[in-house]
């Protein structure tokens, strides 16, 4: 995480282990070029934090997954070259979240275009971002409460009082 940045960088462990996967199946013989791919990687992460919404051909909005989409938060997508690497496989993405309200971006998912031609199946997709995005919420109430506890005045903010936080649920 970054906290001198304008956005809060967090990365789910979804995200974690599928970039060791990727440094393991692409780079497990190419050292430097493993380091490339993560140095590339620390890279997007200072540039998120700065500015989350790239403009094409490096970033664009993405459609959520039927169900999942959520006021205050926005799904996005990287897409770049994979470094040392050549044809479906050279072709990087980042999916990610960016919660507006806690100015928040939330890594979701790194993969090639060998793994998943457009993006990782929908239906695992909406398991996570349902997750994250409840994990917020909860999160949300949790500091509200300790914020109260310590004597400190909470005002509720806009839409706070939807139960959902705005999501859409038609699961």
């Amino acid at each position: 995480m970054n906290g001198s940045s304008e956005f809060q960088i967090k990365l789910l462990e979804n995200f974690e282990r599928e970039q060791k996967k990727l440094i393991r199946d692409r780079y497990r013989k190419k050292p430097s070029a493993a380091a490339k791919f993560t140095e590339l990687i620390q890279q997007f992460i200072i540039i998120l934090s700065a500015n989350p919404r790239p403009r094409p051909p490096l970033g664009h909005l993405e459609p959520w997954p039927k169900g999942t989409n959520c006021a205050g938060w926005e799904l996005w997508k990287l897409e770049f070259k994979m470094p040392t690497l050549r044809g479906a496989a050279g072709q990087g993405r980042l999916i990610y979240l960016i919660n507006t309200v806690q100015k928040q971006v939330v890594l979701v998912w790194i993969y090639t275009h060998a793994e998943f031609e457009k993006r990782p199946p929908d239906k695992s997709l909406k398991r996570l971002l349902e997750e994250i995005i409840e994990f917020s919420n909860v999160s949300d109430q949790t500091n509200n409460l300790t914020q109260l506890q310590e004597g400190e005045i909470v005002e509720p903010e806009a839409g706070d009082e939807e139960s959902n936080g705005g999501c859409s649920s038609d699961s």
